[in-house]
């Protein structure tokens, strides 16, 4: 199986319902390919760690890659793991007051800090960098910083 992880930066400010809707999608799709992990969005950028097996974390990629709704798609890490550590898909965003958006199955309180990660992606570069995501505020952060970072 192959863990990736990467990062890029979205073309336009999305709304919750829109993030929402992305959530659906993306839940579908992966479940379909047998891809678990999480996406998070912030700040105008996301992250997002892919698991499965390789075709399926690499047919995935390869779509992302050509999402309009993004650019700058940058491939931080993939590692080899034996077994997922990830329980299906979920995505975090922003801090929606909308009891509605945070019942949505597969919504994560991971960027408010009362969501935790799956302890066995402890000590991983994935948890490393989901991590870093999490702390910062990357508005204005280029995606070179996030290699610069990492190699630190």
């Amino acid at each position: 199986m192959l863990s990736l992880v990467y990062m890029s930066v979205a073309v336009d400010d999305l709304t919750d319902a829109q993030l929402v809707a992305l959530l659906r999608d993306a839940r579908l799709k992966n479940d379909a390919l047998g891809v678990s992990g999480m996406l998070v969005a912030k700040d105008g950028k996301f992250m997002q760690v892919l698991e499965g097996p390789a075709w399926s974390v690499e047919d995935r990629f390869a779509a992302i890659q050509h999402d309009p709704r993004h650019t700058q798609v940058r491939s931080l890490s993939r590692e080899t793991i034996e077994t997922r550590r990830f329980d299906g898909w979920s995505m975090a965003f922003g801090n929606p007051t909308d009891a509605e958006v945070r019942d949505e199955p597969g919504f994560s309180t991971f960027l408010e800090r009362r969501g935790g990660l799956p302890a066995a992606l402890s000590g991983s570069p994935a948890d490393w960098l989901l991590r870093w995501f999490r702390g910062r505020q990357l508005r204005d952060t280029p995606l070179e910083a996030v290699s610069l970072a990492r190699a630190a």
